[in-house]
């Protein structure tokens, strides 16, 4: 598991989406404390999102649908804000994306917490989502191994574990991954065939 680092509040800032005056100022006074910027956003209205380093967005106003879509696709954290934490409000917090609750009253201590537990989190989410893409390409490039492996025991008349061994030994030996070796080994096959052929 990799550490937390502290993210950067210079360069940032929270985005405070469709929260209440009140809820504005404690937020900001104790995110001014931190030593972060904030910029309040309300009902979708138009902002940019490349320097935002998470939302809080408060469930019992939400207005913003849109703007919280942008946000879920560039796995921007987002924090829930609360009045009261019912299955419901969590329910609904989960849907629309949050990684993390925040509850009223507001407190400092409760806004730094909340905040490194949703970049985390978030973190976190972003790196298994990666896993999971460069596992999905492993599975899809089954079948370029299976050509392969067929394709040798053919052609040099050995067995399947003798083709693997082969394929293994080349991968090791240059460094490439074995389905870059499979890739190799059924082009230039394709290749050797279709020369063949004219």
């Amino acid at each position: 598991m990799t550490l937390l680092k502290r993210p950067d509040f210079e360069n940032t800032r929270l985005l405070l989406v469709d929260c209440d005056e009140r809820a504005q100022a404690s937020l900001q006074k104790s995110l001014q404390r931190l030593g972060v910027a904030a910029s309040v956003v309300a009902q979708d209205a138009e902002t940019g999102l490349n320097d935002v380093l998470a939302l809080v967005v408060e469930l019992d106003q939400f207005a913003s649908p849109v703007l919280l879509a942008e946000a879920n696709r560039r796995a921007l954290p987002i924090i829930a804000l609360t009045q009261h934490e019912t299955l419901s409000q969590i329910q609904r917090a989960l849907e629309l994306g949050a990684t993390a609750m925040l509850n009223k009253p507001i407190t400092q201590g409760s806004v730094y917490t909340t905040l490194m537990m949703a970049i985390g989190l978030r973190d976190r989410l972003r790196d298994e989502q990666q896993k999971v893409v460069g596992l999905q390409d492993k599975v899809d490039s089954r079948p370029l191994v299976a050509q392969a492996l067929a394709w040798l025991m053919v052609e040099l008349e050995i067995t399947e574990t003798q083709a693997y061994e082969r394929i293994r030994h080349l991968s090791m030996q240059t460094n490439r991954s074995l389905e870059e070796i499979c890739l190799d080994l059924t082009q230039a096959h394709r290749q050797d065939a279709r020369e063949a052929r004219s």
